[in-house]
């Protein structure tokens, strides 16, 4: 009788390993599928693929999606300018939707029965994999062994000990997942809201005291929206090899000045209150830099509905509703709000700090004001100074209208003004 063929997530950490090990020893042929996202560095595949061959994997795919990532995801982050709760910017989260896919593709490509991953039915990843997976394979079975036995980290890393498989301190300290848009880290200090995370527990970011006492400043460029070069004023520019390079680049340089780390708490999709540790020095940094460039080149309006627009069409990537139709309405305003912020933004990276120091822009709102005749701060040829003194007065009419409207009578009457 020929066995039925599961196609596993795999990332080598604690959970994919415990499910492959599961799976075969409950009767599947397991084909693991290694998605790079950002995750994977020199010489880390090989390493995934040697863990996978370890645990009995059939076959292992390695698929590269790094660029399809950022050209699809990413770059519509930046321009929505978005931080989840305003102050997390989607740390891997928003990677699963594009991880799922390629988990599905290759499902397809070898006649699988069925899909699994790792994720544990507590945080909001197992309801990301399943949407992706139900929109594009509805016939294809989920399985999920974490979630559905409810497993710890010590269970699993006793059940992989006891079959002679070697479990490392951290991974079973620690669930780390890392991509381009950042390192996500959850851990014993993460289960309540009073602890931060040790040093230890970082995992390529320096603490600020560090980070080197010089910090570095950078030119970063943007063409509609889009980041095309970031040049250190004392070095070589960051590589631009592919569309997700200077992100990358940023990772490791930000990192080096301490910039990126933080713990962010928020309400999942399931509808709990989770907490997590994130290090995102690069978007961090092209996240100031494009809102800075927006400060010069957009309208007060542009700008408040692009902050509304922009925080929902965010939360729904996080929360991987990415096939509803109203993402490609959303995607559409968002290239269209681009169109003029094309421009420089000079930022100083210091002992964790993003210091934003300037910006121009062919199309600054400033400048064009100021060609126009008004100076801030030192008045205006537009208008003479009795039609400023009448535009405050007139400005003034509805908070005294209201103000009016509140006093009560008896205290008009008593008011000897």
């Amino acid at each position: 009788m020929t066995k039925r063929k599961i196609v596993l997530a795999f990332s080598g950490g604690l959970d994919t390993s415990y499910a492959l090990v599961d799976f075969r020893e409950k009767g599947w042929d397991v084909v693991t599928a290694n998605v790079d996202t950002g995750g994977l560095h020199s010489g880390e595949a090989e390493v995934v693929k040697a863990r996978a061959e370890e645990l009995g994997a059939v076959e292992h795919h390695v698929v590269d999606a790094r660029a399809e990532l950022y050209d699809r995801v990413i770059t519509y982050a930046i321009k929505a300018n978005y931080l989840r709760n305003g102050a997390y910017p989607s740390c891997v989260g928003a990677e699963r939707l594009i991880q799922a896919e390629k988990v599905v593709q290759v499902a397809l490509e070898v006649g699988a029965d069925a899909v699994a991953h790792g994720s544990t039915g507590a945080g909001a990843d197992h309801v990301r994999y399943d949407a992706v997976i139900r929109a594009l394979a509805p016939h294809l079975e989920i399985v999920t062994p974490i979630r559905d036995e409810r497993l710890t980290r010590e269970g699993e890393t006793d059940f992989l000990r006891s079959r002679g498989y070697e479990v490392s301190e951290k991974v079973k300290l620690y669930s780390i997942n890392e991509g381009l848009i950042g390192t996500s880290i959850g851990g014993e200090e993460t289960y309540g809201s009073w602890d931060y995370l040790p040093e230890s527990a970082w995992t390529y970011t320096r603490s600020i005291d560090e980070a080197p006492d010089k910090g570095v400043e950078l030119l970063i460029s943007f063409e509609a929206g889009e980041v095309v070069s970031a040049v250190p004023v004392d070095g070589e520019a960051l590589p631009t090899d592919h569309n997700y390079s200077i992100l990358s680049a940023l990772n490791t340089l930000g990192g080096e000045h301490g910039i990126g780390r933080g713990i962010h708490m928020g309400s999942t999709m399931v509808g709990n209150l989770a907490r997590v540790g994130f290090e995102a020095p690069g978007m961090l940094i092209l996240l100031a830099a494009h809102r800075e460039l927006e400060k010069l080149t957009l309208s007060n309006r542009q700008q408040a509905t692009k902050a509304t627009l922009g925080n929902t069409y965010g939360d729904l990537l996080h929360e991987a509703v990415y096939f509803d139709p109203i993402m490609d309405d959303f995607r559409a305003f968002l290239d269209s709000s681009q169109r003029r912020v094309t421009g420089t933004v000079r930022v100083l990276l210091h002992k964790g700090n993003i210091v934003l120091l300037g910006s121009k822009s062919p199309y600054s709102l400033l400048d064009a004001a100021t060609r126009s005749g008004v100076v801030y701060g030192h008045g205006s040829s537009l208008w003479t100074g009795e039609q400023a003194r009448a535009f405050a007065h007139m400005y003034s009419v509805p908070g005294a209208i209201a103000r009016a409207a509140a006093t009560p009578a008896e205290e008009k009457a008593a008011d000897p003004a």
